[in-house]
C-alpha cells in the first residue's frame, strides 16, 4: 500500500516542547557506553526503518546522512541513552537561563531535555572546550560523542582545546512514537542542512535580517515559550528555519493560523499567517533549487511515494 506524509500540524508541545523527555542521570539510567559506532550511510528513511535487533549497539546506532555526509545522525533505544548524551549540551548551549553552564548530573535530575536533538560544529566545539578548560566530568556518552565528533571531523584539536570543523550531530530517540519521529527528523534535518551548507546558512540569516522588528519580535517570543535563550543570534536564525521548513507548504497555512492565534501579543505589531508562509515560501524556493527538496524535506518526500 502507499504509505502517505502525515501532516506535520502537531502542537508545538508534541514537536519539540520538552514534555516527555526527564534527565534520570546516574548509572541506573542507562548502562555507561564507551565508544559510538563509525557512521553507517543512511537516507532518512533508512534510519526510520532500521529494526533495532540490527544496531550495531543494544542502546543505540549512528548514521551518515546519505545527502548530507557531513551529518551524523544518533538513534537512541530509549531517552535515558539520549539525555546522556544530550541534555547537559542542551542546557549549555540553547536553554533559556542555563546558557554557558556547565550543569552536573545531580543538578539536572528530573529537568526537562529536548525530544530530539541537533548540535552543530560550533557548539560541539564549544562545549568540549568549556568541559576541558574547567576539568568538568562528562559522561562516558559525552566522551564517547566527543571521539566521533573528532573521528568525523565535525571538530579538531586546537590550542584553546577544540575548534569546529563542518557538519554536525542529529538526534531522535525509539522512546517516541513512529509519527512523532517522522515529525522530529524532518524538523532536526533541516538544522542537519543548516549546519551542512554555508550557502544555507547565509541566505537563512539575510531573510531574519531583512524582517521587520514585530515580525522578528514573534517569532523571538515564539522560540521564547519553548526555553530556547533568544539572546544567542545563530540559534533563534537557525530554529527559525526549521520550524517555518518542517512541514510542506500545502499544511502550512493551517499551521501558522495555529501558530498566530497562540503568540499573538496585545499592542505588538499584528501577524498574519500569510507573512510567515511568505517566509516559508523564500526558504522552499531556495532548498529546492539548491538541494532538489523544499518544505517538508526529503524524509516527507520518501514517506509519500514508499510503498509498503
Amino acid at each position: 500500500m502507499s504509505r502517505r506524509p502525515v501532516p506535520v500540524i502537531l502542537s508545538l508541545i508534541v514537536l519539540l516542547a520538552p514534555a516527555a523527555n526527564v534527565f534520570a542521570g546516574g548509572p541506573q539510567a542507562a548502562a555507561a557506553l564507551d565508544a559510538l559506532p563509525s557512521p553507517a550511510p543512511s537516507s532518512l528513511l533508512g534510519v526510520l526503518d532500521a529494526e533495532p535487533s540490527a544496531w550495531r549497539t543494544v542502546s543505540l546506532e549512528v548514521f551518515r546522512w546519505d545527502r548530507f555526509p557531513d551529518i551524523v545522525i544518533v538513534d537512541s533505544a530509549s531517552f535515558a541513552v539520549q539525555d546522556r548524551l544530550f541534555t547537559r549540551m542542551a542546557y549549555y548551549l540553547e536553554k533559556r537561563g542555563y546558557r554557558g553552564r556547565l550543569l552536573s548530573n545531580s543538578e539536572l535530575v528530573g529537568r526537562h531535555g529536548w525530544n530530539a536533538h541537533d548540535y552543530g560544529a560550533a557548539g560541539l566545539a564549544g562545549f568540549f572546550t568549556a568541559a576541558a578548560d574547567c576539568s568538568f566530568p562528562l559522561n562516558p556518552e559525552e566522551i564517547a560523542l566527543r571521539r566521533l565528533s573528532l573521528q568525523e571531523g565535525i571538530v579538531v584539536t586546537s590550542r584553546a582545546g577544540y575548534a569546529p570543523g563542518r557538519g554536525g550531530i542529529l538526534g531522535i530517540s525509539r522512546s517516541s512514537s513512529r509519527v512523532e519521529r517522522e515529525l522530529l527528523l524532518t524538523h532536526e534535518s533541516f538544522h542537519g542542512v543548516f549546519f551542512s551548507s554555508a550557502a544555507y546558512r547565509e541566505f537563512c540569516q539575510a531573510l531574519w535580517d531583512s524582517l521587520s522588528p514585530g515580525l522578528r519580535s514573534f517569532y523571538e517570543r515564539f522560540l521564547g515559550s519553548l526555553g530556547y535563550d533568544i539572546s544567542a543570534p545563530t540559534l533563534v536564525v537557525n530554529e527559525f528555519q526549521a520550524y517555518l521548513m518542517q512541514q510542506p507548504l500545502a499544511y502550512a497555512e493551517f499551521y501558522f493560523q495555529r501558530f498566530v492565534a497562540a503568540l499573538q501579543s496585545p499592542g505588538s505589531p499584528p501577524v498574519t499567517p500569510w507573512q510567515l508562509l511568505g517566509n516559508a515560501e523564500r526558504l522552499d524556493a531556495f532548498t529546492r533549487e539548491a538541494f532538489g527538496f523544499g518544505a517538508g524535506g526529503p524524509l516527507l518526500a520518501s514517506l509519500g511515494s514508499e510503498s509498503r
